[in-house]
């Protein structure tokens, strides 16, 4: 299967990064609407918490990218660093971790809403990448995906097979 650059490079990325922009904008309209519906009166600490979280993910981002250069580079599957845990770290750290912490740093219930949203949105767009994945990787792929979650952990990637006998 011939992928362009752009769609092995970026993924469905983009298309996420503007559904989130739209999403983002009608969140703080709502929550402008209704007159910031803050988490604390004192966000202080909130913030501290955001920050931590933006900061976890910047480092979990980078460590995403590093390791995806072998699909981007030399056409494998990509299945060490992050990618041993979930198949799409990338998004999977900007729904659990990027959001939240944006969220919180604005102090806000409403826009706490957006990861949520985030994870729906991603769990659909991500099909056509997976489709791509199984067409050009076909069971190597299949193997990898059944042991493997999507944006969480499986049990299993996280400890081995011998995570039974736990």
């Amino acid at each position: 299967m011939d992928i362009s650059r752009y769609r092995k490079v970026f993924g469905v990325g983009p298309e996420g990064i503007l559904i989130c922009a739209f999403l983002l904008g009608i969140l703080c309209l709502v929550d402008r609407a209704l007159h910031h519906m803050e988490i604390r009166n004192e966000p202080r600490p909130l913030r501290v918490i955001g920050l931590i979280l933006i900061a976890i993910w910047f480092c979990w981002y980078f460590w995403s990218i590093s390791h995806i250069r072998q699909w981007w580079r030399h056409d494998r599957l990509c299945t060490n660093g992050p990618y041993r845990f979930v198949r799409h770290p990338i998004y999977a750290g900007w729904i659990l971790l990027g959001c939240p912490g944006f969220a919180l740093m604005l102090n806000s219930w409403i826009i706490l809403l957006l990861p949520v949203f985030m994870y729906f949105v991603y769990a659909i767009l991500i099909r056509k990448e997976e489709a791509m994945m199984t067409a050009v990787f076909g069971e190597e792929y299949r193997r990898y995906a059944a042991r493997t979650g999507r944006f969480i952990p499986r049990l299993r990637s996280c400890f081995g097979a011998g995570y039974k006998n736990l």
